[in-house]
Formats: C-alpha cells, structure tokens, sequence
C-alpha cells in the first residue's frame, strides 16, 4: 500500500502533505482507502441475522444498466432493505422505515471466480444514496467462528462505488457498514453524501469489485480501480469493466416519495466559514459549509491545518440547540473547502436557523477537559453531567458479552459530544478486550435524536488474526470489573452571541 502510495504522490506530482488534506480526486481516495490500515478498513461483525424476503430476479451484468425496479411501497421492496441491518445489535445508520420509502430495488449481479457480487437495493434522497449489496462464494469466506483474520480479508471483494460517472464519497459524512449472513454470505451497506452534488432524479449507479488480495500486489495501470482513484471513472471501457466484478443500474429517486426540503442560507461569518444551505431529510439533516482558497499558505501548511471549517452552533426559533454530529471535515492544501455536517432536532418545518459563531480559547492545563466518575452501584437513571454549554443525559448502560453500550442525549451545546470510558474500582480501563483490543461506536438514533457508544471486543494478534473471546469478555466478568463511568467533555469553546446571525428559513 505504501509504494501505491508513493506511486500516485508521483503521478500527481504532490508532496505527501498535499495529498493527506486534499480532497479531490485521487488524493481524497488514497486517504480514505489506499492508506487506510487492513483493521481500520474491516467491518466484520457477527450479528444475528434475520433472513431477508425473496429476492428479485439476478441477472449477470457486464457494461449494460440492468434494474429490476419495484413500487417504493411493494412490500419485497421494503422487506429486503429493512432486513439488512434490522436486528438488536446493527448499527443504525438511520431510520429503517424511512429508507423504506426511498427504496428501489435491483438484484443485478455478476459471477466471477466463483465469487457473485449482486447490488440488491439503491435508497436516494437529496441528502444520501445508501448502496445495498452482498457478496457470495461458493466455497465459504470463514470455517467456523473464524472471520477476522487477513485470510478472509483476502477472500471478499474492495468495492468502489460510482454514481453518475463521478466516484462515490463525494462529502465528508459517509459511512459504511457490513457484516456476514453465514460463510458464504457478507452484506453490506454504503452511504454516500450527495448534497454537494446535486444528483438528478434520474442517475446511474456502478458498482465495481476486486478481491482484496489483488491490492497486495500493484494494480495494472489499466485497472478501473487506478482510473476511478484519478476520478476518470467515465474513461472506464466495457472491457475493463469485464476484467472486474461489475454491476450498474439506473436508479428513479423520484420513483420515491421524497420527503426533503433544501433551504439557502447564503453567510459567511467572520471567520470565512461560508453556509451555503440546508437540505431537511428523513435520512439526515445537512448544513453545507464551504470555505474559499486563502492564497499562498505557509511553508509548513499550519495555517490551514488549524483551520476549523465547523466553528459554529445552530439554533432554531425556539432557542433549542441542534446537534452537530461530528462526521469529520476535509479541506485543500490552499485552504478551500466543501464539507457537509448533519445535524439533528429539525425538520422541514424549521422556520429559522441561529447561526452562532465559535472560536476556541485554550484554557489552563487542567482545565482544558472535564473528567466526571460516576459508581454504578449508585446510578439511577437518567442521570445528567454538565459542560460549557450544555448537558450530556445519560440514560441507561448495559453489558452483554464483548460489549458496552452507554444510551445517552445532550441538551444544549456540547462540541464533539463527550467521550465514555468504562473503568474498574482501580481507575483502569474495563474496555471488553482492554484498552487496545476494543472497538467505540457511536450510534446515532434519528427517531428520538439520541445516540448509543457502543464498545465491543476487537483484540486481534500481531498478524491481524482475531483473537477469540475468553471468559474474561462475558457479560457477568465484564459487569464485575467494570464499576465506574467516566465521562470526559472538552472545554474552551466559546459562543460568540455578539456576532449570531438569525436566517429565515420560509
């Protein structure tokens, strides 16, 4: 991975600075994908599976838009892509009734090597296109409990998605999710931030594979995959595309009853955080902020790098403060930048928006955080922690094998959300697995603008071989060493009330 990456740096002609904050093209996909370590880049979970409704017709799919669309409202529609994450311990990525009336389905494949790659259903609104697919083999991926080594890594398919003729993880709020169904199944879920890109009612949808192993190895230059990191995606030739996994459809997102509102702001604080608009939408909220290039930046690029393109909070009219989820943001060697960030606790009925400015004052050293240990012997729920500018509501915490989870919600503003640490009576770490064998999580519930951390046993070996759970991970040791939560907000972030602008939104 690390010569791939020196390779593009030298096709491109940039430094590797440039490349690790720049979002366009290439650069953006060697950060996201190429540099990213084999454990950052594996989402296998074992969840209980609940099996899905018949699926529609597949047909084999090389260069040729094939869709088997049905009624948003067809109940296999429906069944098919709710069934996917719809179980106790998925992550929900956002409302699974929602995506329902978004959803169109498609059941295009292609069988290559023994391995079937088949796109099963495209939800889109104006907000987010989520991208349903499973990956088969006919020999199985896994023996066993065994799905976590590299072996099996090896075995599924990297896919790339690209909508429109442009590769896929426009925006900076993107998320992925997948897990196996059994040894020869793993289903997955893409969603991609469109609301940059203002993708038409009627837009195409091409889905590439290759299997995992073949990264090891340079790609050749001819690979699709080479050309849609170059973002040249629309040089792809049919026969390029035959040497790949390949599925496409034409996807009608106003085949939907789409429920999403887009409003302008048009303001550009002080700062140079410009707001251009919000897209209102039942698969998530997005305020869209850019910011423009600055000129020549310094030799070390540090103004820039702390350049902050989210120093704002939102109001709406009735002085409730909406959460900002913290999704990340990307921005240009020069400065400029586009970067999406959703937020929760309105709707298209919002009649304004109060923008207020933010700026951070580095407080002294031991106050630059706020630590609050609470036993859990003596909780009773829910039980509130404040902060700066708000409160984290701490609803419930429960334990099961090789896993935490802390329900929670916050009142006013709270920046980045505070941060859990499941502790022992010692005030060390009682993460199932330890401090470095655990995974954090953040779900976000969009029914009641609620959120669930969730840390859940991830120790692998030294060759990135999953370790087995021991005794020490079940749910009774878990509950007998983890005794105390610490909840950690961070301070120095100042509301500028003085410089708020107010935008009305009908």
């Amino acid at each position: 991975m690390n010569r791939r990456l020196k390779r593009l740096a030298e096709e491109t002609g940039l430094p590797s600075y440039d490349i690790k904050i720049n979002t366009d093209g290439v650069k953006k996909r060697v950060v996201s994908k190429i540099n990213a370590a084999p454990s950052e880049r594996k989402h296998y979970m074992k969840y209980r599976v609940i099996k899905t409704a018949a699926a529609a017709a597949c047909v084999a799919v090389i260069g040729i838009t094939t869709a088997f669309a049905a009624s948003p409202a067809g109940q296999e529609a429906i069944s098919s892509i709710m069934a996917y994450f719809r179980n106790e311990q998925s992550n929900r990525l956002t409302s699974l009734e929602e995506l329902a009336k978004f959803n169109e389905e498609i059941g295009a494949s292609m069988t290559k090597d023994g391995i079937t790659l088949t796109l099963d259903n495209v939800a889109a609104d104006d907000n987010f296109v989520h991208v349903f697919y499973t990956i088969t083999s006919d020999t199985p991926f896994y023996e066993g409990d065994d799905q976590y080594s590299n072996e099996v890594w090896d075995k599924l398919l990297w896919t790339e998605c690209v909508i429109n003729g442009k590769v896929a993880g426009f925006g900076n709020n993107n998320s992925s999710d997948g897990y196996f169904a059994d040894e020869h199944t793993y289903k997955a879920m893409r969603k991609y931030n469109v609301s940059t890109e203002g993708i038409p009612d009627n837009f195409k949808v091409e889905l590439f594979g290759e299997t995992n192993s073949s990264f090891k190895t340079a790609l050749p230059d001819d690979s699709p995959f080479n050309l849609i990191w170059k973002d040249i995606a629309s040089e792809i030739t049919d026969e390029q595309k035959a040497s790949v996994w390949y599925v496409c459809a034409d996807v009608d997102k106003s085949a939907a009853e789409v429920e999403t509102a887009s409003r302008d702001i048009g303001v550009t604080l002080e700062s140079g955080i410009i707001l251009d608009k919000a897209v209102f939408s039942p698969f998530g909220n997005q305020i869209i902020v850019r910011t423009e290039a600055g000129g020549e930046p310094d030799e070390d690029r540090s103004d820039y790098l702390l350049r902050a393109v989210d120093d704002f909070a939102l109001f709406d009219e009735n002085g409730t403060c909406l959460d900002m989820l913290n999704a990340g943001a990307s921005m240009a060697a020069d400065g400029s930048s586009l970067n999406s960030f959703e937020f929760l606790k309105a709707d298209a009925d919002t009649k304004k928006l109060k923008i207020v400015p933010t700026h951070y004052e580095e407080p002294p050293s031991d106050k630059m955080v706020t630590k609050t240990t609470v036993k859990l012997a003596d909780v009773t729920y829910p039980f509130t922690v404040d902060s700066e500018h708000g409160k984290t509501v701490i609803t419930d915490v429960r334990v099961y094998d090789g896993r935490v989870e802390v329900d929670y919600h916050i009142d006013g503003y709270v920046k980045y959300g505070p941060y859990f640490e499941p502790l022992n009576d010692r005030g060390e770490s009682a993460e199932p697995g330890g401090k470095f064998g655990c995974l954090l999580n953040t779900e976000v519930h969009h029914d009641d603008d609620s959120y669930t951390a969730v840390f859940s046993y991830d120790a692998h070996d030294e060759n990135g071989n999953r370790i087995p759970m021991g005794e020490s991970e079940s749910a009774e040791a878990i509950k007998k060493n983890f005794t105390t939560l610490e909840i950690t907000t961070v301070n120095g972030y100042v509301l500028d009330e003085d410089k708020a602008i107010t935008v009305d939104l009908k």
